[in-house]
């Protein structure tokens, strides 16, 4: 068999940076690797090359969108949305984004590949957050997430966390009404949906003692504008922070797709120099960085999945 047509299933030593083992993550996450047993092949040349092709042609285009807060309203419509589908089916797959599985080709490992299953990209990176939910947040009490959009993510640590308050902080009052409704339809009383601005951090939100904070590709979006909320969370001073969003600060200049997915996050006008404040804060006594890696995980145009984890110093 041709190599490229060789399939591989995917494991937990698909995703660099977790150190993740079969025989170390719980029952659950066996059961869903178990279950899903999702498939994938790396590409042959000619499909590579469409793909490298087609990125280059996004990348001289002048037919894009750039992130940033006049882009509230889209978002805002974009939740609208999914939450009338959420009034009208209560499935919570109706909560999944529009913006996932667009293409065929994905990233894993830093690599492309190719999948026949129609949600693979989204299966992949669900997988990656039970990982990392489970190695920070089994235990945690009160857990944040800034940006969480339609909660999505959010609700998915209730399968690895059964007991914790669980916020919703999000920009979108369609948003918070979605998540909100979930809560009182699903019986969850520990589910919050919380009016938040990550551009504008409202001072007079506290969060609760022995809280832990994380967002999933919502920091992207502020661009070089992280300042403010990396000084709200230093003046909560949750236990912990896990930032899992593209951030080229860990990626390598030197490797084709890393360097293309460089130049997509700059197009877009992505999270730019927050790895950078963060060292920069950490040699002042400020906060602590605990670890920096890239996962390899992401879509055709860009490795989205680069994780920090750090913490504000008690002075």
């Amino acid at each position: 068999m041709n190599s490229h047509n060789k399939l591989h299933t995917v494991s937990t030593d698909d995703f660099y940076g977790l150190n993740a083992s079969i025989d170390t993550v719980s029952g659950f996450i066996k059961e869903k690797m178990k279950s899903r047993k999702l498939v994938y092949r790396y590409p042959e040349k000619t499909e590579r090359d469409k793909s490298i092709l087609k990125i280059c042609q996004y990348l001289l285009s002048e037919n894009f969108v750039v992130s940033g807060e006049h882009r509230k309203g889209q978002w805002e419509d974009g939740w609208e949305e999914n939450l009338q589908e959420y009034i009208e089916t209560k499935s919570l797959k109706s909560l999944i984004p529009k913006y996932y599985n667009k293409e065929n080709i994905t990233r894993l490992r830093g690599n492309f590949v190719i999948s026949d299953s129609d949600d693979f990209e989204l299966e992949v990176v669900s997988l990656m957050l039970y990982l990392i939910h489970e190695k920070y947040f089994a235990y945690a009490d009160n857990i944040y997430e800034f940006g969480a959009g339609t909660g999505h993510n959010l609700l998915k640590l209730r399968d690895i966390n059964k007991s914790a308050n669980l916020y919703s902080m999000e920009w979108t009052q369609s948003g918070v009404n979605l998540i909100n409704r979930v809560s009182k339809h699903t019986n969850d009383d520990n589910l919050y949906g919380v009016l938040f601005d990550n551009f504008n951090p409202d001072w007079s939100v506290k969060l609760k003692h022995d809280s832990s904070v994380y967002t999933v590709h919502a920091l992207e979006q502020l661009g070089e504008k992280t300042d403010e909320i990396i000084n709200y969370w230093i003046e909560n001073k949750p236990k912990i922070i896990v930032n899992i969003e593209p951030m080229s600060d860990t990626l390598d200049q030197d490797d084709l797709l890393q360097y293309l997915s460089i130049k997509y996050a700059e197009k877009r006008g992505y999270l730019k120099n927050y790895i950078a404040k963060l060292r920069s804060l950490e040699k002042e006594g400020i906060v602590t960085i605990h670890d920096v890696y890239r996962t390899g995980v992401g879509s055709l145009f860009m490795e989205s999945c680069s994780v920090v984890i750090w913490s504000p110093n008690s002075n």
